[in-house]
């Protein structure tokens, strides 16, 4: 019986053991699934709070775009770090996020994607170039209560009129708002007119305004027989140790090229052993150099030519030197009015004193041998210039016309012959100073250049990057006949501007005028993508015109006639009249009524240029209900 109960007891605390261990192991797996749902709840969380934090990094991204495009009109790529996370901003003038295509040109998408950790936000919205109002094809804010007779032509869009709009009068195809009266729907509040900042464009105004007046160029005048100019040596020019690269320009004028019994020299420097020359003979202009020593580089010259020259007429040359310590292929280089006319051997030129002269060769060697006596040049001579660099055929070209400041980058003598009296041929580099002397030759007119008198460019090639700062600043009345501009930059006058027969702006040209603008026969802009900005304050007229950009017109009055404007306008004038078949393909904003008076004219609600890159002075408009999360 001891024994029985013994076992009896002993099942018992073995059972009692096992049911405990039951319930651990079921407390502990229940614990282990109470723990994961609390990690996993955890992450839940942490994924929500990151999550709001990405769509605020977005949203960031968003205000930050559209405060870079307001502020400078760049759809740059915008990439910032910002709380422990990045946002991307970007910008699509083509089409949404989906992939479908914009519905104007003037509107672009701005999306901006946030991301901390792998949580990515997206968002994105609709910008219009231009402010609301441009949302009409005609807008017109004059005082309320006028009334809108539209005597010809159709208006085809939407228009909005703030006052009455008589019957015929209203928009062809579209929805015709007023702002009171009768005629059309009511839009009450309507958009408002634009705000034009105009600080960009009377800042150009008063840079004409203090632009130098028209330049009157002078040049010398050499008879051949005993007028020249004497440099004296100089480290920069000849007498330093090495010269690897140089340039030598200059405007001439040959009274007579065909003469045989002389070179007639224009310039040279050093002598018969190391130089650089520029001569004509027997109809032919010649650019010479040459550094014999076998020692050093056994160039013994190259000398190359053209017969393109005419007497009487100005030209303009340039030698280019690019060599080393030994000859080699197309390292001398000859141009004539901006064009090369040849290449050849060349090296550099090692110390070489003796002459440096202008309208005469003392000691030099010309492509028929070595020369020891005098030989002059007869005609004009005008803007020699010595560099210590080889200058590229762009350079050479674009600046050809230009006056130079002095202070440009390896200029080392410069003789504008400015003076027109006295003795002394003026180096106006600021550099250093290489004075010259001056004998026999005489002060002259120098030749007309199209970038030293700013006001009349007629049957020329401008290219506007030859400017400084791009910046064409006349301070008189400004003529511009059979003439192609071309971009990006400015044409500012402080003064009249007319463009005729069949001159060319091309895109990315602003023209700012302080007085009447009159355009005929001519192109201005390119296409949607290469528009132009013209702003003016006195009268416009355009006349058998085909433009692309915007016109803003602050005078009394703007008129297009026979005039195809792809593009919008800012009207402040009181008379605004379209004439004869001209069309607008985008929108007119007025601050007063349109008089369409041809029958053919038109106003149409179409595309606009989206002037990305251009300060305009109008601000960007959010399309309403564009902002998408996705």
């Amino acid at each position: 019986m001891k024994y029985l109960k013994k076992v009896a007891e002993d099942e018992s605390g073995v059972i009692l053991m096992a049911s405990t261990m039951g319930i651990f192991i079921l407390l502990s797996i229940f614990a282990f699934y109470l723990a994961r749902f609390s990690s996993i709840e955890s992450r839940t969380g942490g994924y929500h709070t990151l999550d709001i934090k990405a769509r605020s990094l977005a949203m960031t991204g968003i205000e930050h775009g559209i405060q870079s495009y307001r502020s400078s009109r760049s759809t740059s790529l915008i990439s910032e770090n910002f709380n422990n996370g990045t946002y991307t901003v970007s910008f699509d003038n083509q089409s949404d996020e989906l992939g479908v295509s914009l519905s104007k040109t003037h509107y672009l998408m701005l999306e901006s994607t946030g991301t901390i950790d792998d949580v990515e936000r997206n968002m994105r919205l609709l910008l219009s170039s231009l402010p609301e109002a441009f949302c009409f094809a005609l807008y017109a804010e004059n005082v309320a209560g006028q009334v809108y007779s539209k005597p010809g032509g159709s208006i085809i869009g939407d228009m909005f009129f703030n006052g009455t709009v008589q019957t015929g009068s209203a928009a062809s195809n579209g929805v015709t708002y007023i702002g009171g009266g009768t005629g059309g729907v009511i839009l009450n509040p309507h958009p408002a007119f634009p705000d034009l900042n105009t600080s960009q464009y009377e800042s150009l105004l008063s840079s004409a305004a203090s632009a130098p007046g028209a330049y009157n160029n002078f040049a010398l005048s050499f008879d051949g027989n005993n007028d020249y100019v004497k440099i004296n040596n100089s480290s920069d020019i000849n007498t330093g140790s090495h010269h690897t690269q140089k340039t030598i320009e200059a405007w001439f004028k040959v009274n007579d090229k065909s003469i045989t019994n002389r070179k007639q020299t224009i310039y040279e420097q050093g002598g018969t052993v190391r130089g650089l020359n520029i001569y004509i003979h027997g109809g032919k202009l010649y650019v010479g150099g040459w550094n014999e020593p076998g020692g050093e580089s056994n160039w013994q010259g190259t000398w190359l030519s053209t017969n393109n020259i005419q007497n009487g007429t100005w030209h303009h040359v340039a030698l280019t030197l690019n060599g080393g310590n030994s000859k080699s292929n197309n390292a001398f280089k000859g141009y004539l009015d901006g064009q090369e006319f040849g290449s050849g051997q060349g090296s550099k030129l090692w110390n070489h004193p003796g002459d440096i002269s202008i309208g005469r060769n003392k000691d030099t060697k010309f492509h028929s041998g070595d020369y020891n006596s005098y030989r002059y040049f007869g005609g004009y001579i005008d803007e020699m210039r010595l560099w210590n660099i080889t200058r590229t055929q762009a350079q050479i070209s674009a600046f050809k016309d230009t006056i130079l400041d002095g202070n440009e980058t390896g200029l080392t003598a410069y003789y504008n012959f400015q003076e027109n009296s006295g003795n002394r041929a003026n180096d106006a580099q600021t550099q250093s100073n290489n004075d010259g002397t001056k004998y026999g030759a005489t002060w002259t007119a120098g030749p007309v250049l199209s970038k030293m008198s700013n006001s009349s460019f007629v049957n020329k090639t401008v290219n506007l990057s030859s400017y400084t700062d791009k910046k064409l600043l006349a301070k008189s009345d400004l003529l511009i006949s059979n003439t192609t501009f071309n971009g990006p930059g400015y044409i500012v006058s402080d003064g009249n501007i007319t463009i005729n027969s069949n001159s060319i702006i091309n895109g990315g040209i602003f023209i700012v005028c302080s007085g009447n603008l009159y355009i005929s026969n001519s192109q201005i802009g390119r296409d949607y993508d290469s528009p132009t900005v013209v702003y003016v304050e006195g009268v416009a007229n355009y006349d058998n015109v085909s433009s692309y950009g915007i016109i803003i017109a602050k005078g009394s009055s703007l008129m297009l006639n026979n005039t195809a404007l792809y593009g919008a306008v800012l009207n402040y004038s009181q008379s605004l009249i379209l004439t004869g078949n001209s069309d607008v393909i985008g929108s007119v904003v007025s601050k007063y009524s349109v008089d369409i008076q041809g029958a053919s004219a038109s106003i149409t609600r179409g595309n606009i240029p989206e002037f990305s890159g251009y300060l305009i002075g109008l601000d960007p408009f959010i399309i309403p209900g564009s902002l998408l999360e996705f």
